[in-house]
């Protein structure tokens, strides 16, 4: 009989894991979203039911809950209890967050920013799974051998600080670009004259250390250029940062 999976959530990683498992093969029988528009709109893409209600939720053998960290407990409170396959995709939460509704319970975390409407290979998507039992870790890893993924087993803990490790590497970096843009367009500087070194500094960590690939005015401890930045800077939040972030670089010299 052909295994069938129900999707929590509609949002950015709950719209990619389900649109690669449906490419895997997989069956896709409901996708789930207080939003219908949005069920919607993912459910036409894997070919499964759009519901709104959590009763409504069609009965799997695999349940995929992504969900923001804090709808979690009320969706749980409202699930009922089930033999199938419940995991969840958050980086911050407990494995056993989803253990009243099922003995079989884990984790499937895709360590990758993810958006809607930007395409990603899978390949290179590091999947972090954990589970409740051997049955459940081997579903886990089936499934990321069906994504031709990267698969590593961590634990809760691991998990919680690989999550913040992202929140620096990524979306921090990524606040960064948005204030270096917002600053070019000041002078009305092209941002694209920026991307190539953003581009080059990532290319360099993948054959250098972070230590050792670091750069700048703060790395050579030049005071007059990092005294001219901060006369430049005419945004107050943007001065404690170049400040802060100069620090953390000069007593790592």
């Amino acid at each position: 009989m052909e295994k069938t999976t129900s999707i929590i959530g509609s949002g950015n990683v709950a719209s990619h894991l389900a649109k690669q498992l449906f490419a895997c093969g997989y069956s896709i029988n409901c996708v789930f979203s207080k939003d219908l528009d949005n069920s919607k709109r993912l459910a036409e893409q894997v070919n499964a039911k759009a519901v709104d209600k959590i009763e409504m939720i069609l009965p799997a053998d695999f349940y995929l809950f992504s969900v923001k960290d804090d709808a979690y407990r009320e969706i749980i409170d409202a699930f009922p209890k089930t033999t199938a396959v419940c995991v969840h995709t958050s980086g911050s939460l407990e494995v056993n967050i989803l253990e009243k509704l099922s003995d079989n319970h884990g984790v499937l975390y895709p360590f990758q920013t993810l958006t809607k409407g930007k395409d990603i290979s899978f390949q290179k998507v590091p999947l972090c799974i954990e589970a409740s039992n051997e049955f459940t870790l081997n579903v886990l890893s089936d499934m990321a051998r069906d994504f031709e993924s990267p698969c590593y087993t961590i634990n809760s803990q691991q998990r919680a600080y690989l999550h913040l490790c992202g929140v620096f590497a990524s979306n921090f970096t990524n606040a960064m670009y948005g204030i270096a843009e917002q600053i070019a367009q000041t002078q009305q500087v092209d941002f694209e004259i920026i991307k190539p070194l953003i581009a080059e500094t990532a290319r360099k960590i993948e054959i250098l250390s972070p230590a050792a690939a670091q750069t700048g005015p703060a790395k050579r401890n030049d005071q007059t250029i990092m005294q001219k930045h901060l006369e430049l800077l005419t945004n107050p939040q943007w001065e404690k940062i170049y400040k802060l972030m100069s620090d953390s670089i000069i007593q790592k010299l």
